[in-house]
């Protein structure tokens, strides 16, 4: 393991930007199950490092974006490197990176290299591993519908009970309401006495 040295001093943003962009990029990494704080900041500090030239080039968009998008092309980078025999797009590398990473014991076993240039081959061999054994491929598959079978009840759901017809009629619906209402008042009447 390296030693942490805190050289930072970015050209552009302001303290309070850059102390953002810090906690949100914590938040990523500990998303990734990454409980050693060292390796935590370590990661943190080389992202925001390369989050500050790229700002400096583009002061227009706040440093949180900067960083978080050099943490995502630094865990593509890496991943790109473990899967480079699997074929997959950037999107389905990012992840099934992720799952491998977490279903190989990544963060429990290897914390000291998620993102390192060195990864270890039996890690590597293990993320790759776990997305190969993750299951079956994704197979576009056809479904032709068929007539529902109702079954004993086929006969009333085809023609109802009637209270269908009630919509039609205005002055029937509002009969039986006012009927419901009175039978509900009758019985509470009935129940208080």
């Amino acid at each position: 393991m390296e030693a942490v040295t805190i050289d930072f001093a970015p050209a552009t943003g302001t303290e309070a930007e850059w102390n953002e962009a810090y906690a949100r990029l914590a938040d990523y990494f500990r998303s990734y199950r990454l409980h050693n704080r060292i390796r935590r900041t370590q990661l943190i500090l080389t992202t925001l490092r390369l989050a500050s030239v790229t700002h400096a080039k583009d002061p227009a968009r706040p440093p949180t974006e900067h960083a978080i998008a050099q943490a995502r092309r630094m865990m593509r980078d890496w991943l790109a490197e473990v899967y480079e025999d699997i074929p997959m797009t950037g999107t389905q590398i990012e992840a099934a990176g992720r799952l491998g990473f977490f279903l190989s014991g990544g963060p429990d076993r290897w914390p000291h290299f998620f993102l390192d240039k060195n990864t270890p081959p039996d890690m590597a061999e293990a993320m790759r591993h776990a997305v190969r054994e993750s299951g079956p491929g994704l197979q576009v598959s056809k479904m032709t519908p068929r007539a529902i079978d109702l079954g004993l009840i086929s006969e009333v759901a085809e023609e109802g009970l009637g209270l269908d017809r009630l919509g039609r009629h205005p002055l029937v619906r509002y009969s039986v309401l006012a009927l419901l209402i009175g039978v509900v008042l009758g019985y509470l009447y009935k129940l208080l006495q």
